[in-house]
């Protein structure tokens, strides 16, 4: 291991034993021969973060939390060719152990010992971060550090959305008009040319979401949205993104899905109770996603670069690191949709 010259650094710390987060000065972290030691430039607060913050769990031990994370190489292990100093970088959370069954077909995010930056291991919410070579990825000149932080999100909904095979014209209902969502939503539109409703309760995400292409969109609170996609697409959409961590939105789906057509649950983390008849009767197929792997993240930064992207919405909310309590108070306020600390 290469030790730094730095004595300490700012980092964002969880201590499980109790809810919140804290701002400490802590050791930088050394790099193996195949690490990347990098100088974190702008990481975003992602719905995970805002779930550790507010989680309680004895046993577990201290990290520093962060994973959508933008900067500049520092300095790098001797077996790292890959990388120069000052080169502009962003890393992807998988880290796989590369020798699993699962690993050597490419599947980093389904490795047996997978470890997560900023969530099983320490992550980028501080002024320096060490990662392995293999998650860290250059920046296109184009693409600003606080953009590139959007490519982890963006990532996400590729993966969701490569799930199934999606025809231009294709209805595709998006559940959640939130980072993840509203990105899918560009995409589907964008790159995809597919006609797209987006469900939700905020009026401002909404809004949001027919700003960046949505054909309709609907408030949950105000109308039936099984009844309003079921007359919009003449008996069903074709595909239908759950991005809402509600198991209401996903039976949604199941009831507002055309026979045969498909369905991806990006982010219901936890046990729900949900009517599978539609399931079953209607021969839905039913896709899990969970993260992405390195070629979705090289894709989601090779978009911004094209700007077949809209970002601009997404990276106006930035604080510095020592404000770390405002920016999280703000994130969790959701009111913009997007948070970003700079180091």
């Amino acid at each position: 291991m290469t030790q730094i010259k730095e004595n300490t650094m700012l980092a964002v710390v969880k201590d499980f034993s109790r809810k919140g987060v804290s701002l400490e000065e802590v050791p930088p972290p050394d790099f193996s021969p195949y690490e990347v030691f990098i100088r974190v430039r702008a990481v975003g607060i992602c719905g995970s973060d805002v779930r550790i913050f507010n989680q309680v769990a004895g046993g577990k031990k201290k990290i520093i939390i962060g994973h959508e994370l933008a900067g500049e190489v520092a300095d790098f292990g001797e077996k790292v060719h890959s990388f120069k100093k000052g080169d502009r970088v962003a890393t992807s959370i998988c880290i796989g152990c590369a020798i699993c069954r699962y690993c050597r077909k490419g599947y980093f995010n389904l490795c047996d010992k997978l470890e997560e930056i900023g969530i099983t291991i320490d992550g980028g919410m501080a002024e320096y971060v060490s990662v392995p070579a293999r998650n860290v990825h250059r920046i296109p000149e184009s693409v600003s550090l606080e953009e590139a932080t959007l490519a982890d999100p963006l990532a996400c909904s590729i993966r969701g959305l490569e799930m199934v095979s999606i025809q231009k014209d294709s209805w595709v209902t998006i559940l959640g008009p939130g980072t993840i969502g509203l990105l899918a939503v560009q995409i589907a539109k964008r790159v995809l040319r597919a006609r797209v409703i987006v469900t939700g309760t905020r009026e401002d995400r909404l809004a949001l979401a027919k700003e960046f292409g949505a054909d309709h969109v609907v408030n949950i609170n105000q109308e039936d949205p099984v009844r309003f996609i079921l007359d919009k697409t003449d008996g069903g959409a074709d595909f239908a993104f759950e991005a809402t961590g509600s198991g209401k939105a996903l039976e949604d789906a199941f009831f507002s899905t055309k026979r045969n057509g498909s369905i991806v649950a990006m982010t219901v983390h936890k046990q729900i109770q949900i009517n599978m008849e539609p399931v079953i009767r209607n021969e839905l197929k039913v896709y899990g996603s969970i993260c992405y792997n390195y070629k979705e993240f090289d894709q989601a930064l090779d978009l911004i670069g094209k700007k077949k992207v809209n970002l601009e919405r997404f990276t106006g909310n930035v604080f510095p690191l020592k404000e770390y309590d405002k920016a999280f108070a703000f994130a969790m306020s959701r009111q913009g949709v997007k948070t970003i600390l700079k180091p």
